[in-house]
């Protein structure tokens, strides 16, 4: 009962976590000042009180202003325990051609194209470009193993192709096929689509079909209408979970259960500083009917957006999640150098099962940049949910710019 009032609380624990300080690369020189390469380094901490165990993860970002045709990146688990061995999540090399003719990547990173699902690999993605709106891209290599382990004949590869008219309309097609031990464990063709026909009208349609286990495996189509300062999009989606996960996952074993939605969102700008958005949705899990639904407002403190201050009321009924919520949300700059953010939920389940009246969830942060590079930010969670009576979160986060500004 009530599992997606949980997930939900859990998403804010690990995007929440907190920010305060950690560690950063070096000073930089004179001379490093004029050098045309630039590289951004993050160490991030992150400190749960249940198990006091800090987490960690460096992020690494390089860039060559004099070849801007070439970067590369890394993202770095350092682990959750002292015992435990960090990971490497991202590490690869980008290489762009100047006409922006073609791409290349190299490396270990996520290939997210067209209609098939998202995949890590260890490999290469190449795209090719052309003048008249042509492009198709290729890519290949081994599914992503911890700490680059041991593999047996798996590989993954995969394409798509795709055709612009006149910037209006853009239809691709798409193909991926996974081996496990040298059998098929995945095959999806699919297919998307992006019009705007219209000045005030944009169609988008994607659509995927597992061809190992022969069934739609997700789905979703949109329409978007904009008159004046109001934007409305309808829409509708299906999906599999059992022919979107692995089959070695627990989900899969436990059952498939296809989920429906169809609904609308409505943005509708009611003053130069103030946004208002609607969204309805009918939702089908498995042969179970619900609902979901939410209202927001932001108002916008400044011409540039930099402060704000925004309201949502949230409300969910599907079998095992019932619940309504509201959320308040503030940003606002503290001079030039320093930004303060705060969040605050409230949600009250309609069945709590003794597991309290309502889940409280707030988050403070702040953060301090100065003109040499230097960002350091930190952010503090406290929760009460179904999982925990209550909680506290930190982390903290230190970043270094080296090279030209």
């Amino acid at each position: 009962m009530l599992s997606k009032a949980k997930a939900t609380c859990q998403r804010r624990k690990r995007r929440a976590g907190a920010f305060v300080a950690a560690l950063a690369l070096g000073a930089v020189t004179p001379e490093a000042r004029a050098d045309p390469i630039r590289l951004r380094a993050d160490a991030i901490a992150d400190t749960q009180s249940e198990t006091m165990s800090p987490t960690g993860l460096v992020v690494l970002q390089g860039q060559d202003r004099v070849r801007p045709w070439l970067d590369a990146e890394g993202l770095v688990w350092a682990g959750a325990k002292p015992d435990t061995t960090g990971d490497v999540l991202v590490l690869a090399l980008h290489v762009r051609e100047p006409h922006g003719y073609g791409d290349l990547r190299v490396g270990r990173f996520v290939v997210a194209t067209g209609a098939v699902f998202p995949v890590q690999i260890d490999g290469a993605d190449a795209v090719a470009r052309t003048p008249w709106g042509s492009s198709l891209e290729a890519f290949g290599g081994a599914p992503a193993v911890p700490r680059f382990g041991s593999r047996s004949y798996d590989w993954l590869a995969g394409g798509r192709v795709s055709q612009s008219v006149a910037s209006v309309v853009t239809v691709g097609a798409s193909y991926l096929q996974r081996r496990d031990v040298g059998d098929v464990s995945n095959e999806e063709l699919g297919a998307d689509l992006a019009a705007a026909p219209l000045a005030w009208l944009d169609l988008a349609a994607k659509g995927a079909y597992e061809l190992a286990s022969p069934g739609l495996a997700d789905a979703r189509v949109s329409a978007a209408v904009r008159t004046g300062a109001v934007r409305t999009e309808l829409f509708a989606s299906e999906q599999s979970p059992g022919r979107l996960l692995p089959a070695t996952s627990l989900f899969s074993v436990l059952g498939d259960f296809p989920s429906e939605r169809a609904g609308a969102t409505i943005r509708w700008r009611a003053a130069p500083r103030l946004d208002v958005l609607l969204s309805g949705a009918g939702l089908w899990v498995g042969d179970q009917p619900g609902a979901d639904g939410w209202i927001r407002s932001t108002l916008r403190l400044d011409d540039r957006g930099e402060g704000s201050v925004g309201v949502e009321v949230h409300s969910v009924d599907v079998t095992g999640a019932r619940w309504t919520g509201l959320r308040l949300v503030s940003a606002r700059p503290l001079g030039r150098s320093f930004r303060l953010s705060s969040e605050l939920e409230l949600v009250v389940p309609d069945e709590p099962n003794g597991r309290g009246a309502a889940w409280p969830w707030g988050l403070m942060a702040c953060s301090w940049r100065n003109r040499l590079g230097w960002e350091i930010a930190g952010a503090v969670e406290a929760a009460s949910s179904p999982e925990y009576r209550y909680e506290v979160n930190a982390l903290a986060r230190v970043s270094r710019t080296l090279g030209s500004p």
